[in-house]
């Protein structure tokens, strides 16, 4: 069995079952990690104030063996943000992060969005797609190889034109 202590930024919780919520975590020493929480929306529940998306927080997780799920053990705040840009950010995030791929730049990212907020909302989402390998500044559509991108289709991982967009009734 493996502790690991570490920092991370929570990108997004589920329900598992009645009462276990399963996270995805971003850790700066081992990416994006899926962990399970027991009980944690019992009402008595440790974790369950400390672990919303947007939280930046001290993690104890726990690994049975190497190929096995991780499992919370403790967590605790240090900042949260209530912004829903930032939330809607973070979710883009967990779609386009690979699992268990460190990356000391997206954490800090991700950690500054947390601290300070979007500045610019077209602006945090370029960088997010530039740190993950999509930079919009060299992109072209992907339908009509237009260099005047206006989206970004993160379930066909293509860019597209105002015009492609629309057929694509995509927002």
């Amino acid at each position: 069995m493996t502790e690991h202590f570490t920092w991370g930024i929570v990108l997004k919780k589920e329900l598992v079952g009645e009462c276990d919520l399963m996270y995805s975590i971003f850790t700066w020493d081992i990416g994006k990690i899926k962990a399970r929480a027991t009980s944690a929306r019992k009402i008595l529940s440790r974790l369950a104030g400390h672990l919303e998306p947007g939280t930046f927080a001290t993690i104890r997780i726990v690994r049975k063996n190497e190929s096995g799920q991780f499992r919370m053990a403790e967590a605790l705040c240090e900042h949260k943000t209530k912004s829903m840009q930032v939330i809607n950010i973070f979710t883009l995030a967990n779609d386009l992060i690979p699992l268990e791929q460190p990356d000391i730049k997206m954490f800090s990212f991700l950690k500054t969005l947390i601290i300070r907020g979007v500045d610019s909302k077209a602006s945090s989402y370029a960088t997010l797609l530039k740190l993950v390998g999509f930079d919009p500044l060299t992109a072209k559509c992907g339908i009509c190889a237009s260099k005047a991108i206006a989206y970004f289709s993160p379930q066909d991982i293509i860019f597209l034109c105002v015009s492609c967009q629309a057929k694509r009734n995509l927002r």
